[in-house]
């Protein structure tokens, strides 16, 4: 009877290694799991912020370069609408 106990015994600790290996291992893939959650979560949100700045920045640019071409184009037109005057002014001059 003690080699029966003795193998029960033995295989009760065999039994516990293995349970506890796969314990160990899910907790691992566990672990695995989550860190690679959150770092997919935080990526996403990472390069969502990105986005966003970028959005702002290309936002502000167009603005810029919409103020800047209306502002030259003006510009043109009154310097063009002051050389016609002129024109018109020295043609009304040498009429005279």
């Amino acid at each position: 009877m003690s080699d029966l106990k003795a193998a029960q015994q033995q295989f009760r600790e065999q039994y516990k290694v293995a349970e506890n290996t796969a314990q160990n291992a899910f907790n691992a893939w566990l672990d695995l799991a989550v860190a690679t959650t959150e770092w997919g979560f935080n990526t996403t949100e990472q390069n969502l912020r990105y986005a966003l700045e970028l959005r702002g920045q290309v936002d502000r640019v167009a603005q810029e370069a919409l103020t800047t071409y209306r502002t030259v184009y003006q510009n043109g037109l009154h310097s063009w609408r002051d050389y016609v005057r002129n024109v018109n002014g020295i043609i009304s001059h040498v009429t005279e």
